[in-house]
């Protein structure tokens, strides 16, 4: 059996079980053989930002995994994970991959349900359960910079002012700063702000979500795809290197789909609107 439990670091059984699973920068794989901790191994977590909420989804099943553990997660999520057939389970109280797994084992994870989701409710990928790296007071000034664990919400406009997404639907964005979670442009718009903290970033298409790029539209028989699959719908394919590519589709009929692998807002130049939460030192081991 393969376990997937969401993480902030990439430490193997002591990293840290991240509280926010859309954002999280890993999943730690463990495989359990006779009830025993076996391999672990640790798979970068691409992030909704390529493909939509529902790609960690389709990356894990790849992988094999079939019990994902996790401290919190959004309907959207969930739903897509009881699709594909893998079980989700309740870590709460566990900090680390290992106290998860072996809570686990203890038979101490619940199933995952549906009064458990966070964001919206409705389609929210993250969660505000509290498993993320232990924080330690912050001696002096408690601004945004490198090591730092950074929560902030936002909204992400495009030109003319209409919200695309926010973290009213999907939960704030928490990530270590300095480590390459996030556009270089929010990170440079954040570095030295203290909580409750407000900047408005432009970010052009280049900078972001990238140029739009039709090359990368395709069609492939209607057959290829799993029963249910409808527009809109985020699949993930893999090209003959093994990479992982995120689609979105969004034609079909009985005989062909046609799949978008550009990002949602590919092509868009788009406004970032940030508000700083909380800025939490981080306790490193010794």
């Amino acid at each position: 059996m393969l376990i997937a439990v969401p993480s902030d670091t990439t430490d193997g059984l002591d990293s840290a079980i991240s509280d926010h699973f859309g954002h999280c920068a890993a999943f730690t794989l463990v495989t359990l053989t006779d009830d025993a901790i076996g391999e672990v191994s640790v798979l970068e977590n691409a992030g909704h930002e390529e493909g939509g909420c529902l790609s960690p989804v389709h990356l894990l099943k790849e992988r094999g995994v079939g019990v994902l553990l996790a401290g919190g997660m959004g309907g959207r999520p969930l739903a897509g994970f009881r699709q594909v057939g893998i079980e989700v389970r309740s870590s709460e109280g566990a900090g680390t991959v290992r106290e998860a797994v072996e809570l686990h084992l203890a038979g101490g994870c619940p199933a995952f349900g549906d009064d458990q989701t966070c964001g919206d409710g409705d389609g929210g990928c993250g969660g505000h359960h509290h498993h993320g790296p232990e924080t330690v007071p912050i001696e002096g000034k408690a601004d945004v910079r490198d090591g730092r664990l950074i929560t902030v919400e936002y909204e992400i406009r495009d030109g003319d002012g209409t919200v695309l997404n926010s973290s009213s639907g999907t939960g704030p964005m928490r990530f270590i700063f300095g480590g390459g979670q996030v556009f270089p442009a929010i990170e440079r718009a954040l570095v030295g702000l203290e909580p409750g903290a407000h900047v408005v970033q432009a970010i052009p298409a280049a900078e972001g979500f990238g140029e739009r790029d039709e090359s990368r539209v395709m069609e492939v028989p209607r057959a290829q795809l799993e029963p249910g699959i409808a527009v809109g719908a985020a699949v993930v394919a893999q090209d003959q290197e093994g990479r992982r590519i995120p689609l979105t589709v969004v034609h079909m009929d009985e005989n062909v789909a046609r799949l978008d692998a550009n990002h949602p807002l590919a092509g868009k130049d788009v406004v970032f609107d940030l508000t700083v939460k909380s800025v939490e030192g981080i306790k490193t081991s010794a």
